[in-house]
């Protein structure tokens, strides 16, 4: 059998990245870590709202010198959130995978997961471990989430955004972000999916090495956590009553504790993160 007719057989990947002037070498890393995926048949969508026209020039040098990038830019500023998606209306893959431009894909991470939902399919989003780079990329830590979404995501998000890979029928069928939302999209998401039945998995590789400058430290506020409360509060299902219930008032006791309290609970949430020194 040629290379040509085994790649017919694999189905496309449309991989979405939103850029707003990260900095040159973060985003070149970004996208030469995609295009260096032992999965070659792949699409690189490029939502573009950098203002610097170093920026925009770098974007296009690789538009230019690979079929697979598509760069997309509006007259307007597109916002984060928005950008999501016009990349997962503009994908034409059987399934799309989030990238964020400052992080870098480990090079089988597309085919491990392309495996995987294969094999998988009533999973409909599928996440994985991560490295922790720093701005020097640095591996400094690592952090694994469950095989299984449903428990964590009842206090916390299950899967880390930049590993996923969505299946676009799905999305055709109304699950893309909210737009109204200024942050949380994700978890939005992820509710969404559960409280409809639909399974999210993590798997136990590690996918990504996910990029934090700066220490790792608590960055959350009250207002974020009440944000997250009146997302789990807008997914409440009879269907999935335990779970509706135990989500809103996990959300509800996060923004009640008082900060010296919840910066406990978060360190000992977070030692799942093993430091390297």
């Amino acid at each position: 059998m040629s290379v040509c007719s085994i790649m017919e057989n694999l189905p496309l990947v449309s991989v979405v990245m939103a850029t707003f002037n990260e900095s040159a070498d973060f985003i070149s890393k970004a996208i030469e870590s995609i295009l260096e995926q032992t999965y070659n048949n792949l699409e690189l969508l490029i939502l573009d709202d950098s203002t610097s026209e170093s920026i925009r020039g770098l974007i296009d040098s690789y538009e230019s010198q690979d079929t697979r990038i598509k760069v997309i830019r509006k007259a307007e500023r597109m916002k984060f959130i928005p950008a999501l998606n016009i990349g997962l209306q503009c994908a034409k893959g059987k399934y799309v995978a989030r990238m964020d431009a400052d992080d870098i894909a480990l090079k089988d991470r597309i085919e491990k997961q392309v495996n995987f939902m294969e094999r998988n399919p009533a999973v409909a989003v599928c996440g994985g471990a991560i490295n922790i780079i720093n701005e020097k990329n640095e591996i400094t830590g690592e952090r694994f989430y469950p095989l299984k979404c449903k428990r964590m995501a009842i206090y916390r998000n299950p899967l880390a955004h930049p590993t996923v890979i969505m299946r676009k029928e799905n999305i055709n069928n109304g699950f893309v972000y909210n737009e109204k939302l200024k942050n949380a999209e994700d978890l939005d998401l992820w509710l969404r999916y559960i409280t409809n039945g639909y399974a999210l998995c993590n798997l136990k590789d590690k996918l990504l090495n996910y990029r934090v400058c700066g220490d790792l430290a608590m960055k959350r506020g009250k207002e974020q956590f009440q944000t997250d409360l009146k997302i789990r509060i807008s997914h409440f299902s009879f269907r999935f009553f335990f779970f509706s219930i135990c989500s809103i008032v996990a959300g509800f006791l996060l923004t009640c504790l008082p900060l010296r309290i919840f910066s406990y609970l978060y360190k000992k949430e977070n030692e799942s993160i093993i430091v390297h020194r």
